[in-house]
């Protein structure tokens, strides 16, 4: 309970009286009560969205950066939207974490030079040879191992993987990186529209695009793995699954644009 021991007969109504005698005091007491309360949510996201963020942090830190969240979410929260504060506050957390990993360089300039590199080898192979090259004669072409190889491709992989995280499973718009002038899907409706909007996107894709999405977040295998089923490069893999994050990202922006979402 926030206010007191003995457990109240009606529980949304209790936290229904607490938010609004919070807004019309903004009692500090009270709200260092909901932070102590609802900080759960915050360690618990920080420990599912750990393989984003360490490289760049510790959980300490990305715990700091989602107490600051709940606090923000805590002072714009509005009560008569009928939504869970669980709900809306763990999407602002998300939100915070994705913007921290950003803010330290999520894909480093070396990692775009050196796919670029890689991109610009696999166009003349594949005009010099008529056919895709595979992973070893691009790798080759440099002059690289394939350690080497495959670690610039992982490397350049990884800076997709923050756009999609947890996409599937919740349909947070937020890890799309659509963020900034937008405004942040805060009820129940707006979230299951925003999901619809996504399974159509994500049906509009070409059957390649949408078989290395299927294979990469609802099977998780790995870019290599699917490398091999498709019999590709694992270049054009990561380069096919970028073009469809980008037009997910497209479709889910194009809505948030739109007459229909301001409404």
């Amino acid at each position: 309970m926030i206010l007191t021991e003995k457990k109240p007969a009606n529980i949304e109504q209790y936290h229904t009286q607490v938010w609004e005698q919070y807004h019309a005091t903004k009692d500090i007491n009270i709200r260092n009560k909901i932070i102590e309360e609802y900080s759960y949510l915050v360690k618990i996201i920080a420990l599912k969205m750990r393989g984003i963020y360490q490289q760049y942090g510790d959980v300490e830190d990305i715990v700091n950066e989602g107490i600051i969240a709940l606090m923000d979410a805590i002072e714009k929260f509005d009560i008569s939207k009928n939504t869970k504060f669980e709900t809306y506050a763990s999407i602002r957390i998300k939100g915070s974490i994705i913007d921290y990993v950003r803010k330290q360089d999520w894909v480093p300039r070396k990692v775009k030079s050196d796919y670029k590199l890689i991109k610009e080898a696999e166009d003349i192979l594949n005009n010099k040879l008529g056919r895709p090259p595979r992973d070893d004669e691009i790798a080759g072409y440099l002059k690289m191992d394939m350690n080497e190889y495959n670690k610039i491709i992982s490397n350049a992989s990884g800076s997709t993987m923050l756009s999609f995280e947890e996409l599937i499973e919740e349909a947070n718009f937020s890890e799309f990186g659509i963020r900034g002038h937008h405004q942040q899907p805060e009820n129940e409706i707006e979230l299951k529209e925003l999901r619809k909007i996504l399974v159509e996107s994500v049906s509009k894709l070409n059957e390649k695009e949408k078989l290395i999405i299927s294979l990469y977040y609802k099977e998780e295998l790995k870019l290599k793995e699917i490398a091999q089923i498709l019999e590709i490069s694992n270049s054009r893999v990561s380069q096919i699954h970028t073009a469809a994050l980008q037009k997910l990202e497209k479709s889910v922006q194009s809505y948030l644009n739109s007459d229909k979402h301001m409404r």
